[in-house]
């Protein structure tokens, strides 16, 4: 039988999640933001990101030098989210 080094798989788990952009950091396409609400992403770009309550957008700069595509920081929708009980 094959014995699994627990400590190792510890270790290794460990590691992965220390990796990981702390959540205030994450940021979220209108993809990513439309999967977590559960709506489909036209539907989010359209009308949703557009909510007055909605957060504001953040638009990273290209490598062009342009505004880029919206993006949003996970923690900012997830309360959004939140706050509409």
């Amino acid at each position: 039988m094959n014995e699994m080094d627990y400590e190792r798989l510890v270790d290794a788990i460990a590691a992965r999640l220390h990796a990981l952009p702390a959540q205030a950091k994450i940021i979220l396409t209108a993809k990513h933001c439309a999967d977590y609400i559960g709506i489909g992403e036209s539907h989010f770009a359209d009308r949703m990101s557009k909510a007055f309550d909605f957060p504001a957008p953040i638009k990273l700069p290209t490598d062009r030098g342009r505004r880029g595509h919206a993006r949003w920081y996970a923690t900012e929708v997830q309360d959004w989210v939140a706050g509409h009980k």
